[in-house]
């Protein structure tokens, strides 16, 4: 893409727009807007940025709620040529202003939420009606990008970018990664066509806008003229998905992570016959998909925001009755990225570190020229993913693990060395360790180790929360006496124990507050999950108050929930019996 050219990712629901302007674009839980009325809404939008002094090649951070303005949003800043920044809602004031201030946004939307963004960053305020009641004047042309932007050299954006999305980084800060419209268009083309999707598809999208997935949930089916469904956080949660999965006369795509679709699937949602899903972010284990084989297909995707989404894709079904590896491979590549293993070890050619190049490469680093050539090469043209994979006989390729320290929560990319370096900032001194742990009741999560004198857990966790996202805090943390060194200084992390008498809560009561707070709140359990997020109420309270009375003779103030809204702390002041009478006092 050169600079008089528009923005691949506009150009291709500009197509859509153009070829069925009647058909339902966009559809929240609210209403929903056809393509001409998406088209109008964008223009104007792009109108307004421009006036406020947005120009072609400037960053927009795009702040939404899980409504149809959010995806609206990011095609007006495309539209005008500019790059956007997607922020979570959820996440703290100091994340949301250090990733602002790391790309150096112009401006920032801030569609259908009123969380707070920094004073010193210009904000315009949208609601979706607002946005999507424009007058219907038809699609105008995209504007092409450009290179203007702010004038620090290493930060300036490239041409052609259509996003940066921040990551976490292992130096404690937040790395933005700078990703080319014709990447992500050539991406969302390869993979449209492999999985056969067309102009009758129903693509229901539940992944944050921040999330890299998201690009291929809003472009997808815009790409093809079909319709983009927005699922609220809460429907999410609560399991009320079941409506937006039956569309008469349309083929239904679902995407999210191997987690959200196991608490669904426990949660008993009813996958219709026809769904096509998409599993992306973590190890997809063969036991999940053989629960849910009854559905049309199933996808295993796998690819670094680096590589641009998607680097491989397999198809899982029909299951190999033979097969007996409990993962299923991530398979081969997708958008003629090339893929190239590079040995661990001089013992076999079929298993090391996978390095992708191709067209489907980030720009690199927002500000990190020193990072971006490390992981991208010198020429930029080769990009060092850090995962270990191992080649089957067959072809496809199995992901085996990192070489560093990066782990998956949730489908969230988290570097453990910046939650090390946000418990250090809070406790002033450096005797920690934080690993990933798997927990029969809460699956994959974060356990943090402190030498020291001990404090107030939930504390401690609300201090962490105000510095990192929900899925970055560690759901446990344990005391210990020292934190275990190698010979050569450095944390042994197989040495860590979790001593029993430090856990932080009891697991009958933890599974006893996951199924009253499904039957009070409507949303399957989760270690983050927000009691006030869910709509939870004082009776609420009392109701779940009265369910451990009775499951386990324990006396709890309902003031006791609502002083504890995060599920995990919850647990552990119910666990001890101490800590309940000082919070009840």
């Amino acid at each position: 893409m050169t600079l008089d050219e528009p923005d691949r990712l506009a150009a291709l629901f500009l197509k859509s727009a153009r070829r069925t302007p009647e058909r339902v674009a966009v559809r929240d839980a609210h209403g929903s807007w056809d393509y001409a009325a998406t088209a109008a809404a964008v223009t104007e939008l792009a109108g307004r940025l421009a006036a406020a002094g947005v120009e072609p090649g400037d960053r927009v951070g795009v702040m939404g709620a899980r409504r149809a303005g959010a995806p609206v949003a990011i095609l007006a800043v495309l539209w005008c040529g500019a790059t956007y920044v997607p922020i979570d809602p959820a996440w703290p004031a100091a994340r949301c202003a250090a990733v602002l201030h790391g790309a150096g946004a112009r401006m920032v939307l801030a569609v259908d939420t009123a969380r707070e963004t920094p004073a010193n960053v210009p904000r315009l305020d949208l609601t979706t009606p607002e946005l999507m009641s424009a007058g219907s004047t038809g699609p105008s042309e995209p504007v092409p990008a450009g290179s203007a932007g702010p004038s620090e050299p290493l930060s300036r954006p490239q041409p052609g970018a259509a996003y940066v999305i921040f990551t976490s980084g292992s130096t404690g800060t937040p790395k933005g990664v700078e990703v080319r419209s014709a990447a992500a268009a050539g991406l969302v083309e390869s993979v449209v066509s492999l999985i056969g999707m067309g102009r009758e598809s129903s693509f229901v999208a539940l992944s944050s806008f921040a999330f890299d997935v998201s690009v291929f949930e809003i472009f997808a089916p815009w790409s093809v003229g079909g319709e983009l469904v927005i699922a609220t956080e809460l429907q999410v949660l609560s399991n009320q998905l079941g409506a937006l999965l039956v569309v008469p006369g349309r083929e239904v795509y679902v995407q999210t992570t191997p987690t959200v679709l196991e608490h669904l699937v426990q949660a008993r949602l009813e996958l219709p016959a026809g769904t096509v899903l998409l599993l992306a972010g973590e190890h997809l284990r063969r036991a999940l998909v053989a629960r849910v084989a009854h559905v049309r297909q199933v996808w295993n995707l796998y690819g670094p925001t680096e590589a641009t989404i998607y680097t491989t894709a397999h198809a899982c079904l029909p299951l190999d009755a033979d097969e007996t590896e409990p993962d299923l491979p991530i398979g081969s590549a997708v958008a003629r990225a090339v893929l190239e293993i590079r040995p661990l070890s001089e013992s076999g050619q079929d298993i090391g570190e996978l390095l992708v190049s191709g067209p489907g490469l980030a720009l690199g680093y927002v500000g990190r020229p020193d990072l971006t050539a490390e992981r991208f090469g010198a020429d930029g043209k080769r990009y060092a993913t850090g995962d270990v994979v191992r080649r089957r006989a067959d072809g496809p390729l199995v992901h085996a693990g990192r070489i560093d320290r990066q782990v998956k929560i949730r489908g969230n990319r988290v570097e453990l060395d910046e939650v090390e370096d946000a418990l250090v900032a809070l406790l002033g001194h450096r005797r920690v360790a934080v690993r990933m742990d798997t927990h029969r009741l809460i699956g994959p999560h974060l356990a943090a180790f402190v030498a020291g004198p001990e404090r107030d857990v939930a504390e401690l966790r609300r201090q962490v929360a105000g510095r990192l996202p929900a899925y970055m805090v560690p759901a446990r943390v344990y005391w210990v006496p020292e934190i275990p060194r190698t010979s050569s200084g450095k944390t042994d992390h197989s040495a860590l124990r979790a001593p029993e008498s430090t856990w932080n809560w009891d697991d009958a009561v933890f599974e006893t507050l996951s199924t009253l707070w499904e039957r009070h709140l409507g949303a399957p359990a989760a270690p983050d999950a927000n009691f006030y997020a869910l709509d939870g109420n004082r009776r609420a309270a009392e109701q779940i108050a009265a369910g451990l009375r009775r499951t386990h003779g324990t006396e709890v103030d309902a003031a006791v929930i609502e002083r504890y809204p995060l599920l995990c702390d919850l647990a552990a002041v119910v666990s001890d019996p101490l800590a309940r009478i000082d919070a009840e006092r």
